[in-house]
């Protein structure tokens, strides 16, 4: 039961934040830098007890969006020709990612895995006989492996899916799964699909039930209902592309950006601009947890003494320290993610009530209704 974080372009930061000392290891990412300054990076983690450095290869989309990958010894050179649908192909791409995980040192590795048109019954046995390949060559270094499955959530459709998918990743030799939901919809949005959402909490359900130790990747506030339906851990970042897996995430990464501060907010389950964190403040729809948060308190003392300074840094902190505390609070039940959902939306109503509208249109709390009842259907 625990938390990792998602790495990504300029996270490094928040690996030694004194408040964040909670998560227990990091996801790393080639895609962001190249070879030395992830050997850079784990050198440091490993200052950290405890603390697990896991590789992801991340050949998710060679072809295309590639990053910083083609720095990296075993990006496949004649990805451009070869026939990656073939598992022969394959073998050698996975002995060249094992020494690089005995080069650099890491603690952990996730089997390599790419994004395929159609997530087929056939695509899932391939990347399962890749994982255990992977699984195999890796223990003979002492990496410990997790198996990757990507997973469409639109493929996750079907109420009889689940238990397909399940079949057959419970083949894989790994004791551990690095589950990657695919969607979709932009990171900044709520997931809102009531039999996808259902069907992906089975999913991690089935696969804990028969002993595999869930790992979900790139979660954002939607954590919650992976936690209720069993996930041993859950990833995030402080980006909103690290907190849902898109194509975009692994392009070219480009400096600069319009980023926008924003406040996790526990009460709505919700993500809040400058200015409707001021009318919920205003009308004490603020969580009580907020004073757990230290970055909460920062950002609201910040507001009142520099009004006009933005708190981004700050606010990719509040959320990371949130998504960590609330995390720990379901595990051990202090928190019960239904009645979690219920008050927000009850708040959410409250808000309607007071004529609270968000800058965002879209920000109204629709979601929480499609996840109550997700998790309803899911408890059934």
């Amino acid at each position: 039961m625990s938390v990792y974080h998602q790495m990504g372009h300029d996270t490094i930061n928040l690996i030694h934040e004194k408040h964040l000392s909670s998560y227990k290891g990091a996801i790393l990412s080639p895609v962001n830098y190249d070879e030395e300054k992830i050997i850079a990076q784990i050198t440091k983690m490993r200052d950290k007890a405890n603390f697990e450095t896991i590789f992801d290869p991340q050949l998710y989309f060679p072809r295309s969006e590639r990053g910083k990958l083609r720095q990296w010894s075993y990006f496949p050179s004649d990805v451009d020709t070869a026939i990656i649908t073939e598992e022969k192909w394959w073998q050698s791409v996975v002995r060249n990612i094992v020494s690089t995980c005995k080069r650099i040192n890491c603690h952990s590795a996730c089997s390599p895995v790419f994004a395929p048109r159609k997530y087929t019954n056939e695509y899932y046995s391939m990347m399962i006989n890749i994982g255990n390949f992977f699984a195999q060559e890796a223990r003979n270094i002492n990496i410990e492996p997790l198996q990757t499955v990507l997973v469409g959530l639109n493929d996750l459709s079907s109420e009889t899916r689940p238990n397909h998918i399940a079949s057959i990743i419970s083949q894989a030799d790994a004791d551990r799964i690095y589950l990657v939901f695919v969607s979709e919809v932009i990171p900044r949005k709520e997931l809102s699909d009531t039999e996808e959402l259902v069907n992906a909490m089975k999913l991690i359900h089935i696969l804990e039930e028969a002993g595999l130790n869930v790992l979900v990747g790139f979660c954002s506030s939607d954590f919650v209902l992976w936690k209720a339906a069993g996930a041993s851990s859950c990833a995030t970042g402080k980006f909103f592309n690290l907190r849902r897996f898109t194509s975009s995430r692994f392009e070219e990464p480009k400096a600069g950006g319009g980023q926008l501060p924003y406040w996790f907010e526990e009460n709505l389950m919700a993500f809040l601009r400058e200015s409707d964190l001021i009318r919920v403040q205003r009308n004490n729809l603020i969580s009580k947890e907020f004073l757990r948060n230290p970055y909460s308190v920062q950002i609201l003392k910040h507001m009142e003494d520099t009004p006009d300074k933005p708190w981004l840094a700050l606010s990719w902190r509040q959320y990371m320290f949130a998504f960590a505390d609330l995390e720990a609070r379901i595990n051990s039940r202090a928190v019960d993610v239904g009645k979690l959902l219920k008050e927000a939306e009850n708040n959410w109503v409250t808000a309607e009530e007071k004529n609270i509208l968000m800058e965002e249109i879209k920000n109204n709390g629709e979601w929480i209704r499609i996840w109550r009842r997700a998790l309803i259907e899911y408890l059934q």
